[in-house]
């Protein structure tokens, strides 16, 4: 959006905080250009006067050629003045633009064509059927980086849906990517803790219990269930041994279990799983399985046979 291309009205529609903050700081700087918003824009919550937005609407811009009025939480004040704002948008003031953000959006009524004709909607909200690698390559590229689809599908499934923490995420890896185009999958397994719900609780589930059986089970399903599988597992187990190490150095200084859980920020979901490993891996246990934790992520990066080394290592953490 060019400062000369500004709309009078902008309806942002939904509930995502992070597409909700990214689209108002587009708006703004569009409207406004480089001009200073605390004396450009006005922000009204949802239970203002209309009167005192309509004024601010067709007061002069300050210091700049164009003001934002701005209405938080608006569903109310949109329901109680659909008319009226439906009256001032047939000659809106062109150095101004009214920004509404509400929850729902209904698409059929008479003000929302008019929006339609003369202003812009940015649907806030991510839908269920999202496409995730889409919206991650055009973060990556705004930032001079190209994402693979396959390290795409890692992130996303080691950090979830939301977006705020995808694009922290992204920020880092395009750090420590430094001079390289492309953010590859061993990338994120290197960098990004799992932090969404964990596709691979069956095999945290056998390590934990000790039964090889089942861990070589769960392995081959993971083999199966996408492009960067071999990193995922490789960044999964690497979390939750790095968790692990934290709590049993936190018991060894005396802290009850519990508590030594709480403090290395163990999600409650995984407790269970990480009280499991504590029993069974004591401290000099885990520093060699990191060594073999090594051991299997240099065999992957070298071209080697990715499953055989992943297999060799599940069978070590289960004894």
């Amino acid at each position: 959006m060019s400062q000369d291309a500004f709309k009078p009205v902008y309806v942002l529609h939904g509930d995502d905080a992070f597409l909700l903050d990214a689209y108002r700081q587009e708006i703004i700087h569009a409207v406004l250009g480089n001009a200073d918003p605390q004396v450009c824009m006005t922000a009204f919550d949802g239970d203002a006067e209309l009167a005192d937005v309509l004024d601010e609407l067709r007061t002069l811009p300050f210091l700049a050629p164009s003001r934002v009025v701005m209405v938080r939480d608006a569903d109310s004040f949109v329901s109680s003045h659909r008319e009226k704002l439906e009256n001032y948008l047939q000659t809106p003031n062109p150095t101004s633009s009214l920004v509404l953000q509400v929850r729902t959006w209904k698409s059929n009524t008479r003000l929302a064509k008019l929006v339609d004709q003369i202003g812009q909607v940015k649907h806030c909200s991510l839908t269920e059927n999202a496409n995730l690698q889409a919206w991650l390559a055009k973060a990556a590229a705004k930032r001079g980086k190209k994402i693979s689809p396959a390290a795409a599908d890692l992130l996303a499934a080691y950090v979830g849906r939301d977006l705020a923490s995808l694009s922290n995420e992204l920020e880092k890896l395009s750090l420590y990517v430094a001079d390289r185009p492309t953010i590859e999958p061993q990338d994120v397994a290197v960098l990004t803790a799992p932090t969404s719900q964990p596709v691979d609780f069956a095999l945290t589930n056998a390590i934990a219990a000790g039964d090889v059986r089942d861990a070589l089970k769960a392995l081959d399903d993971l083999f199966h269930s996408g492009a960067g599988a071999e990193f995922k597992v490789i960044g999964s187990l690497a979390y939750h041994l790095r968790k692990v190490m934290a709590v049993q150095g936190k018991v060894a200084a005396g802290q009850p279990l519990p508590a030594a859980l709480g403090a290395a920020r163990v999600p409650y979901a995984l407790r269970n799983v990480f009280s499991g490993l504590i029993q069974r891996r004591t401290i000099p246990k885990l520093q060699d399985d990191f060594r073999k934790l090594i051991r299997a992520d240099l065999s992957l990066k070298s071209g080697g046979d990715s499953a055989a080394a992943l297999q060799k290592l599940v069978v070590e953490l289960c004894t």
